[in-house]
């Protein structure tokens, strides 16, 4: 399966709508970089534990397959897939952060320009303020 780092994003962003069950099988895939029968082999040990612990809702053949743990890996994705469909919390948060960064970009423009030129402090000190208050918005979009 090929790995997409978009997935990080997405699990910070939307993971609480997952269930447990596949908000750490994704935490573990994208995360914790462990390969399907890694995270099959630890899922299996914590099962194992927790029969012998007595848990009542541990089944005697509780078992998961690496095949499971794709499929569970697949659903979660298109979860996320479908809410940032949705939503596109993560889409506008990166344009937001580009239009930040333009925004900086143009302050400083507008701050040398008036400093070259000689213009009146207040426009160098106006460009300053709307640089810093466009790095709070940064701040906030991180």
């Amino acid at each position: 399966m090929a790995v997409n780092p978009e997935f990080t994003v997405l699990l910070d962003v939307y993971g609480d709508i997952l269930t447990e069950k596949e908000r750490d099988m994704l935490d573990y895939y994208y995360n914790d970089d462990l390969s399907l029968r890694e995270i099959s082999d630890n899922e299996n040990v914590a099962r194992r534990e927790r029969r012998a612990s007595g848990d009542e809702n541990a089944r005697e053949h509780d078992t998961i397959t690496r095949q499971g743990v794709r499929d569970t890996i697949k659903r979660a994705e298109a979860k996320l897939l479908a809410m940032e469909e949705k939503l596109g919390l993560v889409r506008k948060n990166r344009e937001m952060a580009e239009i930040v960064a333009e925004i900086r970009k143009n302050a400083e423009k507008v701050a040398v320009r008036a400093y070259q030129i000689r213009a009146p402090k207040e426009i160098i000190t106006t460009a300053s303020d709307i640089d810093t208050l466009a790095e709070k918005l940064e701040e906030y979009l991180k």
